[in-house]
């Protein structure tokens, strides 16, 4: 599929998926294409799995179906995620965490053809027991969970209420501590679905996540560091919404960042000795320095 089409699908998908009716006339103006390649389009469509309404000449998708509600859930694509769309999924090489995060995405339009052989994959079938509970207000239970905070493998009984914006990590109130968490998807070996409905939805609460995928109520502090070229890409190819944080000074690279914990950036610097110089918090900074130590222990 070249780039056109596959801007021109994307667009009408989410023309169509609103409240709005489009008519022909309308659809073959926005996209500038003729009669026969919109019909060609709406069958595409409909193959797929979506259910197309059609009112004396006007079309959108049925708004109660599980193929639409779904994309209506996913229309909130980042800049990286479109920049990787609208080169057409068809001609990326290589890997990347943009690219994971916006297959994981389209994942949840399980009904869309191209995405059948992904679906074997054991994140993904996670990722479509959580958003029919999620959908439907169920509890899960995400079994042998391997939490590092604890240093436990336990079962946690949980309503899954949000994704992270990767898609690696479900927002969850969770029962037996009585808050809201995140849980990594690859640290549970199984997911149960409950059928019971929940009963905490008042308590749901997203706390703030740096790009480090690390979550908080707040910000605990804010780290300056100086990056070299290898760092520097290697943080925006690992973690691409550190992009807004960091500015071209003369050569090098200063990031400024709020973090909601140490662990994240923590473990990106270790990883590149020499790359980068904190400058600064000094929590940070003796956080790094403990963490030495126990390296070298």
């Amino acid at each position: 599929m070249d780039q056109q089409k596959m801007q021109r699908l994307l667009r009408l998908l989410m023309m169509l998926t609103g409240k709005r009716w489009y008519s022909l006339y309308e659809i073959m103006n926005i996209l500038e294409s003729s009669g026969r390649t919109v019909y060609r389009y709406l069958e595409t469509f409909e193959s797929a799995g979506f259910v197309l309404e059609k009112n004396r000449g006007s079309y959108r998708l049925q708004r109660s179906s599980t193929s639409t509600r779904s994309l209506q859930n996913l229309m909130h694509f980042s800049e990286e995620e479109v920049l990787i769309l609208y080169d057409t999924l068809a001609l990326i090489e290589g890997t990347s965490a943009v690219k994971e995060q916006l297959v994981r995405k389209l994942n949840l339009l399980y009904d869309y053809k191209a995405l059948e052989k992904l679906q074997q994959s054991d994140d993904l079938m996670k990722i479509q027991i959580l958003s029919d509970a999620i959908r439907n207000k169920k509890q899960v239970k995400l079994k042998s969970y391997r939490s590092s905070n604890s240093d436990k493998i336990t079962d946690r009984k949980v309503e899954p209420f949000d994704y992270l914006p990767d898609y690696r990590s479900v927002w969850c109130y969770e029962y037996e501590s009585k808050s809201c968490k995140q849980f990594k998807l690859a640290r549970i070996d199984e997911i149960e679905l409950i059928n019971r409905d929940w009963e905490n939805e008042r308590l749901h609460k997203i706390y703030f996540t740096d790009a480090f995928r690390i979550s908080s109520v707040k910000p605990i502090d804010n780290i300056e560091a100086k990056l070299s070229l290898k760092a520097y890409n290697l943080l925006l190819e690992e973690f691409p919404l550190c992009r807004n944080h960091v500015n071209d000074e003369d050569g090098h690279y200063l990031l400024k960042i709020p973090v909601a914990g140490y662990q994240g950036i923590g473990r990106f610097v270790m990883g590149l000795p020499g790359e980068i110089e904190v400058l600064g918090s000094e929590g940070f900074k003796e956080f790094l320095r403990e963490e030495r130590k126990k390296f070298l222990e």
